[in-house]
């Protein structure tokens, strides 16, 4: 059988570069704003859209509906958003911030934008943008030859994110 050096695949090294950036944001948003990932996920999700449905807000976060309930009936609890019936169907709930997490956001966001600053210590704003750049190009790559739906993946800004 021959052998692969799975350590030195861009795929592997992508997920684990991924796994340690959330990891990291996590710690930093539960020790300085008192919110998880998950949370800040549905916070920032909800600042670019506001009035979006759960379900809405679990394929922008690329997770099952069902995931998300918990994640949601504690954000209510804790008073960091609120169900609002939707006008045409009122089986539906239309989600929105409280200005509790309206006041929370400046912190969230300097909390990501500290991991960000950590994550390219001592990295050339050149070789970040190749950087990025490669892998905008692998995501694009990963689409059109496995044929995924487009639709169904997360956006940020013009890009889709994978």
């Amino acid at each position: 059988m021959g052998k692969y050096e799975f350590e030195n695949s861009v795929g592997f090294v992508v997920n684990n570069t991924a796994k340690l950036f959330q990891r990291s944001l996590d710690l930093e948003l539960r020790k300085n704003v008192g919110v998880t990932l998950s949370q800040w996920r549905v916070v920032s999700a909800l600042v670019l859209q506001p009035g979006m449905t759960q379900k809405e807000i679990a394929d922008k976060m690329g997770i099952e509906g069902a995931t998300l309930v918990p994640v949601i009936d504690k954000m209510e609890k804790e008073g960091l958003l609120k169900r609002k019936q939707g006008s045409s169907d009122r089986r539906v709930n239309r989600i929105y911030l409280t200005s509790k997490a309206d006041s929370l956001w400046e912190s969230m966001t300097n909390c990501a934008l500290k991991i960000r600053k950590s994550s390219t210590k001592n990295i050339l704003d050149s070789d970040i943008r190749i950087t990025l750049g490669t892998l905008r190009k692998i995501s694009k790559n990963l689409v059109i030859s496995s044929e995924l739906d487009k639709t169904s993946l997360p956006v940020k800004g013009n890009h889709r994110i994978l």
